[in-house]
């Protein structure tokens, strides 16, 4: 059975319906809304942010402090001048054994100069786009040092060394590593700035950073975590944290858990005394950085500011342009640091009449097909991580509770969660309708098919596309031979799935809206399913004690069964269908053949789906063991999981059985 093969038949009579809501009424929406603001309500709007308590906030849950400081092994690969200044490319070391290429503008004439940091945004191919050589220009000929990187994942980072979006299952694989596609870039950008302090052209007393959308982004919290960055320019990427909530932004747009700690405004206010200029475009399409929304956290931001006497050191100016980096934003740009650093010129020379981007492949670290090593791919840096993290987990001794633990830490499962209302619907077709309320406020619909003796067991099946995604033929047979057949539509799927979610995903993997949110607010949809699951297994212990029960999960939901048998061991046999091998990476193929509900803060240094296998103490049945990028395992990667399982086991005394076919 292929992974992407309908797995029902194509002319199937339509289950009978639980939660019979219109699909604009959207409760996903309007719970994960209360949620938020639940969250808003508890933050202190009032009171002055502690910038300390920031920064320790940010790098906690950004896991910044995992990685060594290497040096900076900076090496010139080619130059190009230019009337007033020169370019270089380089490459730097950010982290050990990582090298981004960048390209370095150097004004002509005497220094040291003011340096700026220039960030590129979701525009192709990464620090080599237009808008960003355009706005490198403007700086160098106005007299400051500009660096641009390749952000991860981005222009020559990408697989293949070609140009890709980063965000997505590609940048959440470093989620699942342990630091987000966020955490790196601040790491990265961090490195950057040591580069520039390093410069025998560069004033390390006067350092700034701009960029526009997601290089705006990495901006501002570049500007609220380093102390050497004195002044900044965020370009249409300031707005809030809440309107993040259901909106389309990238991965490297997602701080987890941070709406548990602060909005927007607050790390602004994290950024004072230093000079701010916010650039917003009142024709924004994204309503995450739309002016009403900046104003927002603006406000709040203003108020450091006025506390500490230097109210002018922070600003915004509105353009009536699309969401861009223009020509008269430059301008503005380049005048506000121009004031910040006491830059003297006649006249104004903010131009760009004489711009003339240059050819990419000019500007390119790996030109001719040529390779070099250390330039890294997220999924060739995210194996190689995880190499190491392998080896040592199976030379260590393993604690059983231990790993339960931090499974559950990593799950962000809330274990005061418990059933709070049962209710049963007039039966359909055959089917008993039920629906459990549980204490988050959530209502889970079942389709119950009692067993017709006590010999026979109960099938319960989580289908990741939800129940009319069912094999109705092989749960039909199951019926007609007495068993017992329980269809769930989980978080997200069947009957719950968020219209607005869907909408908002377009044609990125699914989930990607939902679950990015979900993240902001302290919760997962690996933890939310799991937990449910738990949820109807209690329930269905309670109602149908007598009898055995087999889970079917696929995909998605396999993993989410795994997690939960794991945490209740409630003694009963999974059968799971289209199982990821792993949760690496891989460095060819399209990467969304699974949603990106699977993805879990940490679980690759946590152990992988091997250690989730080995912890499962119950018979455990593998129907299709896939890669992430839908590649069929061959049987010697088979032999290798189960091998990999047993070593776990057995070093956890575990003998549960693992059957892969």
């Amino acid at each position: 059975m292929g992974l992407n093969s309908n797995i029902q038949a194509q002319q199937q009579p339509a289950l009978p319906r639980v939660l019979a809501m219109p699909a604009e009424i959207d409760p996903l929406r309007v719970g994960l809304d209360d949620r938020v603001e639940q969250l808003m309500a508890g933050l202190d709007h009032h009171t002055t942010a502690d910038p300390q308590e920031i920064i320790r906030t940010v790098r906690n849950n950004l896991k910044l402090d995992g990685y060594a400081v290497p040096p900076l092994d900076m090496q010139l690969i080619s130059s190009i001048e230019k009337g007033s200044y020169s370019i270089h490319t380089l490459v730097f070391q950010s982290l050990p054994g990582v090298y981004v290429p960048a390209s370095l503008y150097v004004p002509k004439g005497k220094g040291p100069f003011p340096a700026i940091l220039n960030s590129h945004g979701h525009w192709p191919p990464g620090r080599r786009s237009e808008i960003v050589q355009r706005t490198a220009h403007m700086l160098a000929s106005n007299g400051y040092v500009c660096l641009c990187i390749d952000a991860m994942g981005s222009g020559e980072r990408g697989r293949g060394h070609q140009h890709e979006y980063h965000g997505a299952n590609l940048g959440s694989a470093l989620l699942d590593l342990g630091t987000p596609l966020m955490g790196m870039q601040l790491l990265e950008n961090s490195r950057a700035i040591d580069l520039l302090c390093d410069l025998p052209e560069v004033d390390p007393e006067r350092i700034g950073a701009t960029g526009a959308s997601g290089g705006g982004n990495q901006t501002m919290w570049l500007a609220a975590m380093d102390p050497r960055v004195k002044a900044a320019v965020p370009v249409v990427s300031v707005g809030t944290f809440r309107a993040y909530i259901m909106n389309s932004n990238c991965v490297c747009e997602l701080h987890p858990n941070g709406l548990l700690h602060f909005e927007e405004g607050q790390l602004l206010q994290a950024m004072a005394p230093k000079a701010i200029k916010i650039i917003t475009a009142l024709r924004d399409g994204n309503a995450a950085f739309n002016a009403q929304q900046m104003l927002k956290s603006f406000r709040i931001a203003k108020r450091a500011y006025e506390q500490q006497e230097v109210a002018e050191r922070l600003d915004y100016e509105l353009f009536d342009e699309p969401h861009s980096f223009t020509e008269e934003m430059n301008r503005s740009m380049i005048s506000w640091f121009d004031g910040v650093f006491a830059m003297q010129r006649r006249g104004d020379n903010h131009r760009v009449s004489d711009f003339q981007p240059l050819d990419t492949n000019a500007l390119a670290v790996l030109k001719q097909g040529s390779k070099r090593a250390g330039i890294l791919s997220i999924p060739a840096f995210v194996s190689r991580e995880f190499s190491r993290v392998e080896s040592q987990i199976a030379t260590s001794p393993l604690d059983e509770d231990a790993y339960k633990k931090q499974l559950q830490k990593m799950a962000l499962i809330d274990t005061a969660d418990h059933l709070f209302h049962v209710q049963s619907l007039e039966p359909q077709q055959g089917w008993n309708r039920v629906i459990l309320e549980h204490a988050a406020g959530q209502l889970i619909p079942l389709l119950i098919s009692p067993p017709q003796a006590v010999t026979n067991a109960m099938h319960v099946y989580f289908p990741s596309k939800g129940k009319q995604e069912a094999p109705l033929s092989e749960i039909d047979a199951l019926r007609s031979k007495g068993e017992g057949v329980v269809l769930v539509d989980l978080y997200g799927l069947g009957e719950r799935t968020s219209m607005n979610a869907d909408q908002i995903d377009g044609a990125l993997p699914r989930f990607h809206t939902l679950s990015r949110s979900l993240l902001w607010t302290g919760s997962n949809m690996m933890g939310i399913w799991a937990a449910e699951i738990g949820l109807i297994n209690n329930y269905l212990q309670q109602e149908y004690s007598s009898y055995k029960r087999l889970l079917v999960a696929d995909r998605e939901t396999a993993i989410a069964a795994l997690i939960s048998n794991v945490l209740a061991d409630t003694g009963q046999p999974l059968l799971l269908r289209q199982m990821p091998v792993s949760y690496l990476p891989d460095e060819s193929g399209v990467l969304d053949s699974y949603n990106m509900a699977i993805h879990m803060q940490g679980i690759l240094r946590w152990g992988d789906i091997p250690m989730l296998l080995a912890l499962n103490k119950q018979q455990t049945s593998i129907e299709g063991l896939y890669h992430l990028n839908g590649k069929l395992c061959e049987q010697s990667e088979k032999q290798q999981l189960q091998d990999k399982v047993q070593g776990y086991k057995k070093q956890l005394s575990n003998e549960g059985v693992l059957l892969i076919n």
